[in-house]
């Protein structure tokens, strides 16, 4: 078993809410960045979901797509963003997850994204323009791909989404982009409730996540939070004082996994 579904089935299991953190690759700069996702590991991370640079990200919202588009500025592009990731894997321990879009991985070619993927030590990818009924596209090349399903998804579809055998399926909480924002708790656990009730996948709760008390709300619905926007938004914050920046990361997902603990 892949240390990736190891750790999420061990959260299922234990009834603990796990952290997965979104990161974009190289910002606010390569060094800076590496210490951030050390500070996430220190905090308590669960897995890391690093995110490539693309120049039309439509399923983030604007903080998110900002960084993206700084990314793309400096002329940094998917094969860069698997560099990185190869020294990601060099610095931290926790399971590391590819965020990226389809073109830049047709671009690349199938074939060759998966050996630079391996070669990376990243253990799973998430692409979120390529429809559920396509990842297949993917997985014939042997590529353990984490599915996406939204409130508005009909049992079928994540009875579909459960046959990928996934190391976990990501739930978006809302319709819509990625990013901070009030969140209807009781439509969303009655959403995870219908998932739960046509998969044994363990579900991560992604899109909209902003506080550690969205994780108590939760807890026992999703096996785990995925935290973006809030990251980025720290990152822009403290981008001009960066002593302080991974100090602040890792309080930040500390308070998440406290959150999150059994009790």
């Amino acid at each position: 078993m892949s240390q990736l579904r190891e750790r999420l089935n061990g959260l299922k299991k234990s009834g603990e809410m796990g952290v997965i953190a979104f990161i974009m690759s190289f910002l606010p700069d390569k060094k800076l960045c590496l210490e951030c996702i050390k500070a996430l590991e220190q905090g308590g991370c669960d897995v890391l979901e690093l995110g490539m640079p693309f120049s039309d990200p439509l399923a983030d919202g604007e903080m998110i797509e900002k960084f993206h588009h700084r990314c793309v500025e400096k002329g940094l592009s998917l094969k860069e963003g698997m560099e990185f990731a190869f020294e990601v894997r060099k610095t931290v321990s926790m399971p590391l997850v590819i965020f990226t879009y389809f073109n830049p991985v047709y671009n690349m070619g199938i074939p060759e994204f998966r050996q630079a993927l391996e070669h990376t030590g990243a253990e799973a990818v998430i692409v979120p323009d390529l429809p559920l009924e396509e990842l297949t596209r993917l997985t014939e090349y042997g590529l353990d791909v984490i599915p996406m399903i939204a409130p508005s998804s009909p049992q079928e579809r994540i009875k579909e989404a459960d046959k990928l055998n996934p190391a976990f399926i990501y739930c978006v909480s809302v319709r819509g982009t990625t990013g901070m924002q009030v969140l209807p708790e009781e439509e969303i656990k009655d959403y995870l409730l219908q998932v739960k009730s046509s998969t044994s996948s363990p579900l991560a709760l992604g899109f909209g996540i902003s506080s550690p008390e969205q994780v108590r709300v939760f807890k026992g619905y999703a096996d785990a939070v995925v935290i973006g926007s809030l990251l980025a938004s720290i990152i822009e914050e403290y981008e001009a004082k960066p002593e302080l920046l991974p100090g602040e990361i890792e309080r930040t997902i500390r308070n998440f996994k406290k959150a999150g603990l059994s009790f």
